[in-house]
């Protein structure tokens, strides 16, 4: 496993959040995170990032504690997009970018040719290239994500996180964004797990679903076998109907109305 989650436990104010929850992420996979509101989804993934301490329990990074790593060398193997992101207004796409070679600099902290040469790459990956040098502010929604998601890149990191990464977007930049990381996915080898709302968008483009209910882990199961009306109505107290996409090989389900 590259990266792991064991018996994790956080609370805020005194209150559990996350209980005894166990996640486990293979190399190359799409892992994606879903629940209702208030289940911890973002906690935990926050605490695979280091960005949060853990109660109890413990994060595991090719199969070393984080807790005991170095912060230079877990942001070397792992980057993380937080849901929400700020930004001077007059910062260009490629400075942006730039900013992922931070953890790999040297003494002075200079970009040198080679970074360069992985700006260019990022950018390239991410079909950016023609609007380097233009303000991120000026960007659309789809563009802007895709910058933010260039930046991760130039971090060079074996694993993304990504916290609702279609928030905020029209559905056009909702899926532009997922086939990008899609094809990362699958060009690069690149690991993704990320939280999402969209159970249908995530039974689409993940490998392993986890679903939280309530702080803990109410299932982990192949993104094909997820969808049940059992299911639905447990975690998402709704009730709807299931059916077969033939075209993208996978299911996806049509709400009909709230469980009471």
């Amino acid at each position: 496993m590259i990266l792991q989650a064991k018996n994790v436990f956080i609370s805020y104010d005194k209150k559990e959040v996350v209980k005894n929850i166990n996640i486990d992420v293979k190399k190359g996979e799409i892992v994606t995170i879903i629940g209702p509101n208030g289940s911890g989804k973002s906690t935990i993934l926050k605490a695979l990032s280091r960005t949060l301490k853990p109660d109890k329990g413990q994060i595991l990074l090719e199969g070393n504690s984080m807790k005991h790593m170095n912060t230079k060398a877990i942001a070397q193997k792992l980057a993380i997009l937080p849901q929400v992101k700020r930004v001077p207004g007059d910062i260009t796409v490629e400075a942006l970018v730039g900013y992922g070679r931070y953890p790999h600099l040297g003494f002075g902290h200079r970009l040198q040719k080679q970074d360069y040469e992985i700006i260019d790459w990022a950018l390239e990956k991410t079909g950016l290239g023609a609007l380097r040098l233009r303000f991120v502010e000026t960007l659309s929604g789809g563009e802007r994500q895709r910058a933010w998601i260039a930046m991760a890149l130039a971090q060079k990191p074996e694993i993304l996180l990504l916290d609702e990464p279609t928030t905020f977007l029209d559905i056009s930049y909702q899926l532009e964004t997922l086939e990008l990381i899609k094809e990362l996915n699958q060009t690069l080898g690149l690991t993704f797990v990320m939280v999402l709302h969209d159970l249908n968008q995530a039974v689409r483009y993940s490998h392993k679903i986890y679903a939280l209910n309530k702080g803990q882990v109410h299932c982990c199961k192949e993104s094909g076998s997820i969808l049940t009306k059992e299911f639905l109505k447990k975690v998402f107290r709704i009730e709807g109907d299931i059916l077969e996409d033939v075209t993208n090989k996978c299911s996806y389900f049509i709400a009909q109305k709230v469980v009471q």
